[in-house]
This record gives structure tokens, sequence and C-alpha cells, in this order.
């Protein structure tokens, strides 16, 4: 989701005038039991954390060859596709995270007095990615666009193979198998000739010799796969957010995935579950905020989140495909800066878009 930049003058700090004497002034900073601003303003959110996983998986699909039956015969060839399929494999899982607005962290900032000017800079659903200072941070969700068609069997024929008038004229299969058998041992030759620098077969130059070359295996594979069969293979990734709630399981199906079929919905139990599981590490934490407004009322300094540590695991039914550490910020707790840290125009605080934890602290 890409941010944009929203200025607000923002007083946070206690500063003296220039004859020494003291201006009374404020910046607090204060958590709302509202989801939206309910006035005008300074408000700003901090983020919750979203699990995106991206599948990816192959689809398959094995044509058997016309002549897959005289591979042995001709070319004492064993290792071929005898049987025409299709099928769907998971080949990996990758783990990242992305932060959205958590309606349940909203922050409201007043201010009085005359204090040094900072800058809030705001993504387009409101959460506060840095102050004093710009950021570059791009969120990290992904919306990839998922193929309409995939490859199959009907798309997968042998009709670029280019047969010879004496190979077409044969009346049986197996006298075209034969045909074509020796044409892959002639081309095998003349490979090994050229490569040997036989001089009545070299190209004038060494750009004519590789396309030689080249054009001898494209044609010895053409011809050879009328043997072995051919494999296509089609590589697709898609892209599945999960939400770790406290309310919530983290243990959930995430898809289900059939071999014929592919990705499935969750609840589609003609395939098999894909599980995500979260295992948090630490957080639930005293909430030191709401601690220190006990004994301090001023509300004065930025409230940011200190996120937690979770295990991230994904299981294609008992088998672990990924697994990876990150920071989930809606099990973390929320803290203070010091109250004067931004009394200066030259600091500036940036944070993670992710979970909100301060990322930076810039001197200028």
């Amino acid at each position: 989701m890409r941010a944009f930049v929203i200025i607000l003058t923002l007083f946070l700090s206690l500063t003296a005038c220039s004859s020494g004497q003291k201006v009374t002034q404020s910046g607090a900073v204060k958590q709302t039991t509202s989801t939206i601003p309910s006035h005008h303003g300074l408000w700003y959110y901090l983020p919750k954390t979203v699990v995106q996983v991206e599948m990816v998986a192959e689809k398959r699909v094995y044509k058997a060859g016309p002549f897959y039956r005289f591979s042995q015969r001709f070319l004492n060839v064993n290792d071929v596709i005898t049987q025409d399929k299709e099928e769907w494999v998971i080949v990996d899982a990758k783990i990242n995270t992305f932060g959205k607005a958590d309606f349940s962290r909203l922050f409201s900032v007043t201010t009085s007095g005359q204090p040094a000017m900072a800058a809030l800079n705001l993504s387009q659903e409101g959460v506060l990615l840095s102050i004093n200072h710009p950021s570059n941070d791009i969120n990290s969700n992904v919306d990839a666009k998922f193929p309409e068609e995939f490859i199959s069997l009907k798309s997968v024929n042998f009709n670029d193979t280019p047969f010879s008038e004496e190979q077409l004229i044969k009346t049986s299969t197996t006298a075209m198998a034969e045909e074509v058998a020796k044409e892959i041992y002639k081309l095998r030759e003349l490979r090994k000739n050229l490569l040997q620098g036989d001089l009545d077969l070299l190209p004038p130059d060494g750009i004519a010799y590789e396309k030689a070359l080249a054009d001898i295996d494209r044609l010895e594979k053409s011809y050879l796969q009328l043997f072995v069969g051919k494999k296509e293979v089609q590589r697709v990734s898609k892209f599945y957010d999960f939400m770790p709630e406290r309310s919530a399981s983290l243990e959930s199906v995430l898809l289900r995935f059939s071999d014929l079929n592919g990705f499935l919905d969750g609840k589609d139990v003609s395939g098999t579950p894909v599980y995500i599981e979260i295992e948090i590490k630490n957080g639930e934490g005293q909430n030191l905020v709401e601690a220190e407004e006990v004994k301090d009322k001023s509300n004065r300094g930025l409230i940011y989140c200190q996120p937690a540590t979770a295990v991230v695991k994904v299981i294609d039914r008992t088998l672990l495909l990924s697994s990876r550490e990150v920071a989930l910020a809606q099990f973390g707790q929320l803290l203070r800066l010091p109250a004067d840290l931004l009394d200066s125009q030259n600091v500036g605080v940036v944070l993670n878009p992710s979970t909100g934890a301060i990322k930076q602290i810039l001197l200028d």
C-alpha cells in the first residue's frame, strides 16, 4: 500500500524564550476509546501486523510421445513418459508481514503554548510512519494477479516437430519411429564431428558455429521428445493474508490444496489442509503507558509499540513448508518516548510501518 505524506504541526516540548523566561506549553499524546477521530485535531493509529504467506506451486503436465513404446528398442532409453498426466505440487511457502491500521489503537495529540514544531508523517490509513522526518518505508503488502489460464494436456502437443518427407511417407508407426531414431543418431554424429573440429564441417566463424550447434540441439530435442515425451511446468504464486488476533485461534487452516485442482478455499474438503501456526514467544507484557499515567497525568511523549516475537509455521498436513520468526504489533506493549526527546526540530523519529516500533532516531 503506497503511503502518502500528511504534514501536520505537532507541539511536543517545552522551550525557553531568548530572555530565559519559561513559557507554559505542553504536547499530550493519549490513547482514545474511539476507533475513528471524533473531532478536528491531530490523530494517528499504530499498526497491527498481518502475516502474508506466498504459496508457490507448480502445474505440471506430462505428455507421452507417440513413439514411447519404441524408446528402448531404437534408442536404448528407459526413462520415458508412458501416460498422459496433469498434477499440482506445492514447491515453496514464503512468510512476510505488513501493517494495517489498528483501529483499537487510536491516539489523539493536543498541544498548547509555543513548542518546537515537528511533522507527523502518516500512511493513507493514518498509521504513524515518522515524526519530523520523511519516511520512505513501503509496506510489503503484495497482491499479485493470479493467472486465469493454466497449461493443460490440450495445450501440449508435438505439432512443431520438423518431420522430413522420408519420415512422413512411412506406412507404419514402427517404420516412422525407426526413421526418426536414425535421424537422431545422424544429428549426434554431426555434433560430434563439429566438436572435434572436422574442417569440412566447420562454419566460417564463431557465431555460425554456435548457431549450428544450437540448431542441432533443437532438432535432436524435438525428435527425442517423440520417444521420451514432453513435460511442461507452470509456476504460480497465490497470496494469503492471516490476521493473528488475541481472541482467535493461532492455529488455522490457511487453504486447502488438491493435486488435481491446485489451490482451493479453506472450506473445500476436496483438498488437503495447509495450516498456519503462530507461537507467541513473548508478549502480553505490562502496559507501561497505563502504568505511567497513574503517576503522571501529563501524557507527554510519543506513544509507540514494542512488538511481541512470534514463530510462524506453514504446514502441509504434517510436512513443514516454512518457518520464520516475526514481530507482531497486536501482541506487544505500548511505551512512551521520553517527553523532552522531540523538544528540538533537529530530532526525527522513524517507525516500522508493520509494527509501530521505533526504527530510527535521527539527529541532524
